[in-house]
C-alpha cells in the first residue's frame, strides 16, 4: 500500500532495491583490503656467506609477559641459502608469513633486508645478524609486521 502511494509497484521496487543493494556492496568493497597473495623476501650483503633460513606459514603468534612479539612455529621449512637471497612465496589462504635467519659460518652477517607483500613494502632495514642472536620477522595480514623477539619450535 505504501508502495502504491509512492508510485512504486513490484517491478520498480525490485529494481530500486537491487540498485541500492549493489551500491552498498560496491561501497563495502572500497573499504575492504584484499587478502594478500605473495610475499617477496630479499636479503643481501656478505655475498657468498651461508645462512640457515627458516620459513613458515603455519604458526601462532602473540605477545609474552614483557610485551615482546613471540612466535610458536608449527611447521618450519628450513633452507640453507648462499647470500644474496631473493625469493617470492605464496601466502594466499594463510595471510601470514614467518622467517628466521641465522649465519652458518660463525660470522656476523652485514645485511640489507626487505619484505614486500603484493608489491607493497612492509619492512626494510640494514644491520647485522649475529650467530648467537638470529633475526626473525613475522607478517600477519591486517595485524602485524614486526621483528620477532622470541621464537619457539
Amino acid at each position: 500500500m505504501l508502495l502504491q502511494r509512492c508510485g512504486l509497484r513490484g517491478g520498480a521496487f525490485a529494481v530500486l532495491f537491487l540498485a541500492l543493494a549493489g551500491a552498498s556492496w560496491t561501497a563495502c568493497e572500497v573499504f575492504v583490503e584484499p587478502t594478500p597473495e605473495e610475499v617477496a623476501f630479499r636479503l643481501s650483503g656478505s655475498e657468498g656467506s651461508r645462512a640457515e633460513v627458516i620459513y613458515a606459514r603455519d604458526f601462532v603468534s602473540g605477545y609474552n609477559e614483557a610485551g615482546d612479539t613471540r612466535v610458536m612455529v608449527l611447521q618450519p621449512d628450513t633452507v640453507i641459502h648462499v647470500l644474496p637471497i631473493d625469493t617470492t612465496m605464496s601466502i594466499a589462504g594463510s595471510g601470514q608469513w614467518f622467517v628466521r635467519v641465522r649465519p652458518l659460518d660463525g660470522d656476523t652477517l652485514a645485511v640489507s633486508v626487505s619484505v614486500e607483500v603484493d608489491g607493497r613494502s612492509v619492512y626494510a632495514s640494514t644491520g647485522g645478524i649475529y650467530p648467537e642472536s638470529p633475526w626473525a620477522f613475522v607478517y600477519l595480514f591486517n595485524k602485524l609486521a614486526a621483528q620477532v623477539d622470541e621464537v619457539v619450535f
